[in-house]
């Protein structure tokens, strides 16, 4: 090998490091903005929304939060948002020198559905606070049936946050498998993934559980979002 060749091969593979530690940067930064990003949805409620009635929540209990949804959905664009910077990252982090295998790529989808949730999420929250929703306060005057449909608004929330639990399920199956076969996580993060996968999957399947478990896939994400931060200078 010449000279011209050496420093042209040094150079490349410089590059292919310096590749690697953008995207674990990325990762991180991305694992980390879902968890802040979550974690600021309780605090905006609490500064904004009033107590609840002791009658239940009604439409004017609504009313009395207009900018309420506008902060929700923010915050949850914001979970989509940082967790697609993750979910892509990842993925050509695990994409090897050639294309990737077809168990990579349902992965990666998997992923992307996961994060495409919460703007399905921050859309539905927005509706209830549009003229839209707001005339559902008129058309059901009753307080009983006004509590019934804030309800089933809950159900439809609880429903749309379903497809980002079952899709990060299968996106920290590949991760557990393929990124650990590429070398992007060890068997810490290994463990840590088939944990999250566990709990989530007992609170989705076991009937009428409560999906408390889902916020597993949040604490991963944070879990993950600091390992990747650290890889960054280790990365070669």
């Amino acid at each position: 090998m010449t000279s011209t060749e050496a420093e042209t091969a040094a150079g490349a593979a410089a590059a292919s490091v310096a590749g690697r530690r953008r995207l674990y940067r990325i990762a991180g930064l991305g694992g980390v903005g879902v968890f802040v990003a979550w974690a600021a949805q309780p605090v905006i409620v609490s500064i904004m929304s009033p107590g609840a009635p002791e009658n239940g929540r009604d439409f004017a209990y609504i009313e009395s939060t207009p900018f309420l949804g506008v902060m929700e959905a923010i915050v949850f664009s914001g979970i989509g948002v940082a967790m697609l910077f993750m979910v892509t990252a990842v993925g050509q982090l695990t994409a090897p020198a050639g294309p990737p295998s077809t168990a990579a790529r349902v992965g990666h989808l998997l992923g992307v559905l996961s994060s495409i949730a919460w703007f399905l999420v921050a859309g539905s929250s927005l509706a209830l606070y549009t003229s839209v929703g707001s005339s559902l306060g008129e058309a059901a005057p009753e307080p009983e049936i006004q509590e019934g449909l804030i309800q089933l608004h809950a159900v439809v929330l609880t429903g749309l946050i379903g497809p980002y639990v079952l899709g990060i399920i299968g996106w920290l199956v590949m991760l557990a498998t393929v990124g650990r076969r590429t070398g992007v996580i060890g068997w810490p993060l290994t463990i840590v993934c088939v944990l999250a996968v566990v709990v989530m999957a007992g609170a989705s399947f076991v009937p009428f559980a409560p999906p408390w478990g889902w916020v597993a896939g949040i604490g991963v994400a944070l879990v993950l979002g600091i390992a990747f931060l650290v890889k960054v200078r280790r990365a070669h």
